[in-house]
């Protein structure tokens, strides 16, 4: 069992960014899965009084959320935090923008799906809004994507080329969103399939507990 333990879900797009930063940085977490995803107990969020995945245990410590466990996982590993480019290092407001729309559109995804998809909804004025921001935000990525990885630093793994991958991959995998119109999104996410964090932590749902 490794020392650090990752408390989430291999549907969740949240959650493969920290294990994919994990791979990247080479070290070993293991993956205790949330089964009861609309529990309204915190312990089964490893104690996130928020209700949301994921969580980081290191040892006796945990902490909550995607960006902040994979702050956590940099800081234990070889490479330190420095290996990693963070939103916080941003300069530029091309770069801020794109930072904003990317966790925006994770954001926004989660709320598709949920009222959407798992609840069934029927469409509505805040439905509608919520779904054209996320479409938006995507149209504005694919425009500026090369723009805005030419400002990313050499040699340093970009959090925000992570946070998209997942994203574009969880839209086929739980909301069904035309691509095609964004042929830099397309060809961006077809190169980091290849990587072998992609390749090792595909999106499944979790089996039920025995």
């Amino acid at each position: 069992m490794s020392a650090l333990v990752l408390i989430g879900r291999q549907s969740s797009h949240y959650t493969r960014v920290v294990r994919m930063l994990a791979l990247e940085l080479d070290m070993a977490v293991d993956l205790e899965p949330i089964h009861d995803l609309l529990s309204l107990a915190p312990a089964v969020f490893a104690g996130n009084p928020a209700l949301k995945l994921p969580a980081l245990r290191l040892g006796g410590d945990v902490v909550w959320g995607s960006v902040n466990a994979c702050r956590a996982l940099a800081r234990a590993s070889a490479a330190g935090e420095d290996g990693v480019a963070w939103p916080e290092q941003a300069r530029s407001p091309q770069l801020l923008n794109a930072h904003e729309l990317v966790a925006h559109a994770m954001a926004a995804q989660v709320e598709v799906v949920f009222h959407e998809i798992v609840s069934g909804r029927p469409p509505d004025d805040a439905s509608r809004k919520r779904r054209a921001s996320l479409v938006n935000s995507l149209a504005w990525l694919d425009r500026e994507l090369d723009a805005v990885r030419g400002e990313l630093p050499a040699g340093r793994i970009a959090l925000l080329e992570l946070q998209l991958f997942c994203l574009l991959e969880h839209l086929p995998f739980r909301n069904p969103v035309d691509l095609s119109g964004w042929p830099r999104l397309v060809a961006f996410a077809d190169a980091w399939r290849q990587r072998p964090s992609a390749r090792a932590t595909p999106y499944r749902f979790d089996p039920p507990p025995a």
